[in-house]
């Protein structure tokens, strides 16, 4: 795998995906083996100042950061300081209401500790010590999400489903602090333990994002981050999360993907290599209690996929302007790392997020190149959303109709020359792609052959939101 071509590829179209997301600045770290082999950044990391995007921007990893906390506990279970089947209210009172047994490490990064979906506790000011927040959670008993009128605090019992929750990795960090032989709070911790040995220079878990928590010169590198929804970019007042150990880190995507990395390589010094393996191979489902499928489980926080390149994956978000994501392919041991200083507000919290989009498109490109692909474009950007508008029309006014013959040259030319189009175009591969559709004994599925043949997957997905087709038909 040649990474200049996955370089060239990122040139080509990360662009065009900010484009059409209306993404302000993007940066992305490939690591590969045990170093961080690419990193790129685009566009503009304050819209105001112009400040541009650079690979040593900071940004917010969100959720991403639950993995740090999970290294740590999982550390003190090296040393044998709490097992992770030990019942945790042995150190902290957190005691699921519908019983059956006692909630245990494992329960809480495997988020199947019969705790609901939260939004993470967010507030205008920084959140109280730890210990103070999570006992006022607690006492509160339910959910901050519409005011607790939407989900419950407790879904069930310990175990019976997987349920994400931002309070059960934040008892997770408490529990970090409570049985840290230095005496050492969450944020101190991992930063002895796990970025400093990792060279992680860049990479903090503050209690707040503020500058009583974060040094100035680390936030001076932070990106602003952005609402949007389309047409509309919005900066929005600062929040912080209370359950900081779930969503408050400050990171470069080379500093997370030298972290994947080291979860790769078995534990990259900072966990012993048994550990490491242990949290990134699936531990249970994903929500019943039927064992872990070889599509999707849980690993200790991360999530695990199957099939021929097996990933383990997570991502972020920080409320309302920051997007991240991550991939890490176990066996192909290549991680990626995409931070976005954009939020879109049409998300309504599902598994396909409009916050994540222009990673989720950047991250096909870096798949196909894993998988041993050119991920390099075959056109340039305005041949090749022409074509498959061709392809397109030529199916509308053919196969689709059962009509046999071709829209004669000059018809296509006409469409071609005549078309109003508001992304550049290109005629000529606009004809080309009429041109390529037949009608055949099956024109359906040799029409669909014909646009997998042409347009690489990861390409196409690109194309398809650009045209207003996200869910063209395939077959």
């Amino acid at each position: 795998m040649d990474i200049d071509l996955l370089g060239e590829a990122l040139d080509a179209y990360v662009p065009e995906i900010m484009r059409h997301y209306g993404t302000p600045g993007l940066s992305v770290a490939v690591g590969v083996g045990t170093e961080v082999a690419l990193a790129r950044a685009y566009g503009l990391a304050d819209l105001a100042t112009g400040r541009p995007m650079t690979v040593d921007t900071v940004g917010p990893t969100g959720s991403d950061c639950k993995t740090y906390t999970g290294v740590a506990a999982m550390q003190l279970v090296e040393r044998g300081l709490i097992g992770l089947d030990d019942p945790v209210e042995e150190h902290f009172p957190v005691v699921n209401p519908y019983g059956e047994r006692p909630i245990t490490l494992r329960d809480l990064l495997t988020h199947r500790s019969g705790l609901g979906v939260n939004m993470g506790n967010w507030a205008r000011v920084p959140p109280a010590p730890l210990e103070e927040h999570l006992r006022r959670v607690f006492e509160a008993g339910r959910s901050d999400a519409y005011g607790g009128t939407v989900a419950p605090f407790w879904v069930g019992p310990v175990g019976a489903r997987y349920t994400y929750s931002n309070v059960g990795i934040a008892v997770v960090g408490r529990l970090v602090e409570l049985l840290d032989p230095e005496g050492a709070t969450l944020s101190e911790r991992v930063r002895r333990h796990v970025f400093r040995p990792l060279g992680m220079e860049s990479t903090v878990l503050p209690r707040a994002q503020h500058p009583d928590f974060v040094p100035a010169e680390l936030l001076a590198r932070r990106s602003t981050g952005y609402a949007t929804l389309s047409g509309c970019t919005f900066t929005l007042p600062e929040l912080y999360p209370g359950d900081y150990p779930a969503g408050s880190a400050l990171s470069t995507p080379s500093d997370h993907a030298r972290f994947v990395l080291a979860l790769l390589n078995g534990g990259g010094g900072v966990l012993d290599p048994g550990t490491a393996e242990q949290m990134i191979t699936a531990q249970a489902s994903g929500g019943t209690l039927a064992g872990p499928s070889q599509d999707h489980s849980v690993g200790l926080v991360f999530n695990v996929f199957g099939g021929e390149h097996p990933y383990i994956g997570h991502g972020g978000e920080y409320l309302w302007g920051w997007s991240h994501f991550t991939r890490g392919w176990t066996e192909d041991r290549v991680a990626l790392v995409i931070s976005a200083n954009q939020y879109d507000l049409g998300d309504l919290g599902l598994s396909d997020r409009p916050s994540h989009a222009a990673a989720r498109l950047v991250a096909e490109i870096v798949t196909a190149w894993v998988h041993g692909a050119d991920p390099r474009p075959r056109r340039d950007p305005a041949a090749a959303r022409s074509y498959l508008a061709g392809l397109l029309i030529g199916d509308r006014l053919t196969t689709r109709l059962g009509i046999a013959a071709p829209p004669a040259p000059e018809e296509v030319t006409r469409i071609a020359e005549s078309a109003v189009v508001a992304l550049p175009w290109d005629a000529e591969a606009f004809r080309q792609g009429v041109g390529e559709v037949r009608m055949t004994a099956d024109p359906l599925r040799d029409n669909v052959e014909t646009m997998r043949r042409e347009v690489p997957a990861h390409e196409l997905e690109l194309l398809k939101r650009q045209l207003g087709l996200p869910g063209l038909v395939s077959r």
